[in-house]
Formats: C-alpha cells, sequence, structure tokens
C-alpha cells in the first residue's frame, strides 16, 4: 500500500516552496535534495518509501523545480535556503525535526543544525559531499575528473540550442550522461527521475554556479561545530561513490553520535542501487 500523499505551495519571505508530503504516520522528516539547483523530483518515487515510517516533507529548494521566488537572496544564498527550511518547520507547526540530506544536501542540514540546533532532533547524510568549502572544492576537481569520462559527449549537448533554452529533453539527456558514473551499474542512470520543466532547467546551472562562486568566495568549516553539536546521526556512503570515502570517514569521526553506513556495490544514488539495505537502516535509525 503506498503511503499518503499530498502537494502544496508553502509561502515563504519571498517565494512560494513547491512542497510533497509523503506519509502521516512517524516522525516529521524535511528531506534535502542536493544539487545544488536540481529540485526534489530526482528523489522521487524511489525515496517515498520512507513514507511507510516517516512523515516526511520533499520540497523544492528555492529557485528549482516547480518552486517560485525572485533572486534577490543571491547576496547570501545559503542563509536564504537555511532561512526557508526553518520557515517550511513554521508553516507545518512541527516543534522539532528530524533531516535527510542527499549529497550537497548535506551542507544545508549542517548549516541548519548550526543555527537551530533546538530543532533537530536526527540527521540523516545520505552519500554526503564534505561539509567544509576547502574539502567541498577539491573533491568537485576529482569529481570533474569522473565526468570527464563523457567529456566529448556532454559538450556536444551542452553546446546545443536546445539545452541554452531550457529543452528539458535535452537538459535530461545531458544529465543521464553525467551520472553514468555515480552508479555502481551505470544504466541505472535511466531510471532517474531528471523531468523539469525549461524555466527549471535554465534556473538549475545559474543556481548551481552561484552557490559555486559562493563557496569559493566565503570559506566555512562545519566539522567542529558539528562535533558541539553531536546530533544523533546516520551517515551512509557507497563504495561506489564518486564522493571519496576519506570525507565520509571524516564527517563520522567529528560527530561522536554517528553511525556509519558503508553499502557495498553502491554508488552515489543509494536509494536506487541498494534500495532495501539503505531504507532497512533509515527505519532501524528512525525508529
Amino acid at each position: 500500500m503506498s503511503p499518503f500523499q499530498e502537494e502544496k505551495f508553502v509561502p515563504v519571505d519571498g517565494a512560494e516552496l513547491f512542497c510533497r508530503i509523503i506519509g502521516k504516520k512517524g516522525p516529521p522528516v524535511i528531506v534535502l535534495h542536493g544539487g545544488p539547483g536540481l529540485g526534489c523530483n530526482y528523489l522521487l518515487p524511489q525515496m517515498a518509501s520512507i513514507g511507510n515510517f516517516c512523515s516526511a516533507i520533499f520540497y523544492d529548494q528555492r529557485g528549482t523545480g516547480k518552486s517560485k521566488g525572485t533572486n534577490a537572496w543571491s547576496a547570501n544564498p545559503f542563509q536564504s535556503y537555511i532561512s526557508d527550511i526553518e520557515q517550511i518547520r513554521e508553516k507545518f507547526e512541527l516543534k522539532t525535526i528530524s533531516i535527510l540530506a542527499h549529497s550537497w544536501g548535506s551542507i544545508l542540514a549542517s548549516l541548519y543544525a548550526k543555527e537551530h540546533p533546538q530543532r533537530v532532533n536526527k540527521i540523516m547524510y545520505l552519500n554526503p559531499v564534505p561539509v567544509s568549502s576547502m574539502d567541498y572544492l577539491e573533491f568537485v576537481k576529482h569529481r570533474s575528473q569522473i565526468v570527464d569520462i563523457n567529456k566529448d559527449e556532454l559538450t556536444a549537448v551542452r553546446e546545443s540550442q536546445a539545452f541554452k533554452q531550457g529543452d528539458s529533453k535535452t537538459v535530461e539527456k545531458f544529465y543521464r550522461i553525467y551520472f553514468k558514473n555515480y552508479f555502481a551499474k551505470p544504466e541505472l542512470a535511466d531510471t532517474l527521475s531528471l523531468t523539469m520543466s525549461p524555466q527549471a532547467a535554465i534556473n538549475n546551472f545559474k543556481i548551481y554556479d552561484l552557490f559555486y562562486n559562493y563557496t569559493v568566495d566565503n570559506s566555512f568549516d562545519l566539522y567542529e561545530e558539528l562535533k558541539k553539536l553531536n546530533k544523533p546521526s546516520l551517515i551512509v556512503a557507497g563504495d561506489k561513490d564518486v564522493i571519496p570515502f576519506h570525507y565520509v570517514e571524516r564527517l563520522h569521526k567529528n560527530i561522536h553520535a554517528s553511525e556509519l553506513i558503508l553499502i557495498k556495490n553502491c554508488g552515489h544514488f543509494s536509494y536506487i542501487d541498494q534500495p532495501e539495505i539503505l531504507f532497512a537502516g533509515i527505519q532501524d535509525f528512525m525508529i
């Protein structure tokens, strides 16, 4: 039986965020997608399984997916995104929340926990990127070497007029090529939900560049803060992830109250590569 689902737009400062609520029973969880810029669609329908034991709120971050809003927040994008999480919590009248963050969403989860520690029960880091600017930028260089295996194919798509105009099918094709080596089995890239509107496709790359440039110009290191907070955390990594394992180990070592699960034959999208192992681990951690 599929869990309860509801969709709504939630008004926040200067924007309306598209939210999909999945599940009615169990502890409340706000899900933070990666990117930055992608929207939450790529997590679904597979991640909807957490609605069987949690009340999960998936949402498109400001400027992504179906969410609406101006770009007036670009001066400090991280602060705006953290404020959006807090406003979602308030709108749903949740005293405290747990957070599930995939990939780049792990930076947002860590920043939110730093600013609102009293609101956070538990954190789940799924295939997390490093949570310091130095490590993150180092990882981006490493990732580029992996993605460049398909450089010619990606360049041909990206330089096409259809791509520049945000043609949905062309952008989807780009990402299917881009994410091939993110999986233990490259053919699983075809199972990702990557459909987006032309405007969302154009915003996607602008938002990525915005956060990347901000990270280059504004250094941060959240490891020490996470050590002080010591929130109960579940950290999930894949042995074939594009994110080198030593970054994940560093996160684990700095959160003494964390549990680390390393899944074999698993890439960056653990909910597709090894869903049974992942959801069993999340359920054990949350219940």
